[in-house]
């Protein structure tokens, strides 16, 4: 999706020593690497110690590029620290080893890689990703992968919610959902339509240095 824009900036990145992969099997693009087989072809032992060396909580994990409050989009510096604060986040909230995530968020965005990849990374539980949201097929994607916990941002859910009615809106496994952003009206729908999902909504800024939790629903 994004092929041609990081074509268009492809002879700056070069200039700059910067690397691109795409994360497919092939790559369309001369100068991109495409990193799937080098994925598959990965060895399943623990890295090195020493390409960890030096490694601290404050070190640079990645950057994120967020909207912020105004003007363009920054790049927003998250930490080992962060990544890790941010990942407990599901553990916080009860996810269990034995869960299945189901995330349909955009993974340059903190909450589906952090929280939805990276807390089942933390816990050792399941992730089913899929590339774009579709409501009319949420509920049949968490019962053909037998998901127990939904990821969600406020519009997500109201979408759901405004889907036709079906006899089998309750048929399934989901115990919980982690987000952010619901509106009152749209949390008493939602749990009057598809039954007592415990919801843990979260707010924190990619930015930012504090969070917030309602533990309580």
């Amino acid at each position: 999706e994004l092929r041609e824009a990081v074509e268009e900036v492809l002879p700056d990145l070069e200039r700059d020593g910067v690397r691109v992969f795409y994360l497919s099997s092939a790559s369309p693009t001369p100068g991109v690497e495409a990193l799937l087989p080098a994925i598959e072809a990965a060895p399943d032992e623990p890295l090195p110690a020493q390409h960890r060396a030096g490694v601290t909580a404050n070190s640079k994990a990645m950057y994120i590029y967020t909207s912020g409050t105004t003007g363009l989009p920054k790049a927003a510096v998250i930490t080992e620290l962060k990544l890790m604060m941010v990942a407990s986040l599901g553990w916080i909230c009860g996810l269990r080893p034995d869960d299945v995530v189901y995330t349909t968020l955009p993974l340059y965005h903190s909450a589906g890689l952090l929280v939805g990849v990276g807390g089942c990374l933390e816990v050792g539980a399941t992730c089913v990703l899929r590339s774009k949201f579709s409501a009319s097929q949420f509920w049949a994607d968490c019962r053909r992968y037998n998901v127990s916990v939904i990821q969600y941002v406020g519009e997500l859910m109201r979408y759901l919610c405004n889907t036709p009615k079906r006899a089998d809106d309750r048929e399934h496994g989901v115990r919980m959902a982690l987000g952010n952003g619901m509106r009152v009206e749209v949390w008493k729908e939602f749990l009057r339509r598809f039954g007592p999902v415990a919801v843990w909504e979260f707010y924190g800024a990619t930015e930012g240095n504090a969070g917030f939790i309602n533990y309580t629903g």
